[in-house]
């Protein structure tokens, strides 16, 4: 009860800085360093530009705020105005959002655009919409790749008995498959759990890893490209729909602007990493087309347990990914 009212009280207040109209916060769990922070600032700077400075936008950085873990009700609870939701974190309430976690989904880096664009963005902004929040504008991630400190993955046996962090409730039953032993550890807890051992590997993404130094306590790093992580900025409902028309107008063509600028810094992002990882001595393997495809038929039933969980809608997104790249 406490914390209902809390939550009501935080909307209240939200709303009653928004009839000022003068300045919301973006809670950011990645450090300042990493691409997708960069494009926060991006966006930010832009809200000022084009509202002719009536709205002022404060970005914390590092999970300062809300961590990755607490960040989703946070934005729905009027804690805090907007803040970076990974859409795996929507899985419990949104079962269709995990449609990010499929393995082997995407081809390459253009395409979380291509599936956004061609109907996926409007299905899944529907379903937001029903929680109580409003997307402003998506955050493309990069590439998942793994990580640890037995030997190289080049096939399912080689994940066998496996410790490994996942970063959500889908990359884990992905690992699962794979043959691993996954454990759901926060970014920021990532580096201590590989260093002592909890876990003798992880997931994420070449970017944060060089962001978070995991590159100083792993040894191989198997360039798998097998999942996104999809990530978007959100804001509460109830604190948007007070906004003015020209707040929301500046605000979701700010986010075109960062959306984009982001997609342009990806791939350079991830080249950058790439070889700082290999600068620091890792042995680095990439999947062969042989390979992939073994990893390919050893998930395949995570395609058929996210359809059961997600129902029609996440069908529907299947369906959609089939037309998009088959």
């Amino acid at each position: 009860m406490f914390k209902k009212v809390m939550a009501f009280a935080a909307v209240a207040v939200l709303s009653c800085s928004v009839a000022f109209g003068a300045e919301f916060t973006v809670s950011n769990q990645f450090p300042p360093s990493h691409h997708i922070s960069k494009a926060i600032h991006v966006f930010a700077d832009k809200v000022v530009e084009l509202s002719g400075g009536q709205l002022k936008v404060n970005v914390a950085d590092s999970g300062s705020l809300y961590n990755d873990s607490q960040i989703l009700e946070a934005v729905q609870d009027g804690l805090v105005e907007v803040g970076l939701v990974g859409t795996y974190k929507w899985g419990g309430m949104v079962p269709a959002a995990d449609v990010f976690d499929l393995p082997f989904l995407f081809v390459d880096l253009s395409s979380p655009e291509k599936f956004l664009n061609a109907g996926a963005a409007d299905i899944l902004d529907a379903e937001f919409n029903k929680k109580g929040v409003k997307n402003l504008f998506w955050v493309d991630y990069g590439f998942i790749q793994m990580w640890n400190n037995e030997h190289p993955l080049h096939s399912p046996k080689d994940f066998e008995g496996l410790t490994m962090r996942s970063y959500s409730a889908g990359d884990s039953i992905t690992l699962k498959a794979l043959g691993a032993a996954p454990t759901l550890i926060s970014s920021a807890e990532m580096y201590m759990a590989i260093q002592n051992g909890t876990v003798k590997g992880a997931t994420t993404g070449m970017p944060a890893a060089v962001s978070r130094k995991i590159y100083e306590v792993c040894k191989y790093l198997t360039i798998a490209n097998y999942s996104t992580a999809q990530f978007s900025v959100q804001a509460n409902l109830d604190w948007w729909n007070g906004l003015d028309a020209d707040s929301q107008k500046a605000i979701l063509e700010a986010g075109k602007v960062a959306e984009k600028w982001l997609r342009g810094a990806v791939a350079e992002s991830e080249g950058a990493a790439e070889k700082t990882v290999r600068d620091a001595g890792l042995e680095v393997n990439a999947l062969t087309a042989e390979e992939r495809a073994q990893m390919v038929a050893a998930t395949k039933s995570v395609w058929d347990t996210y359809v059961a969980r997600a129902g029609e809608t996440g069908q529907k997104l299947v369906d959609l990914a089939h037309k998009v790249f088959d």
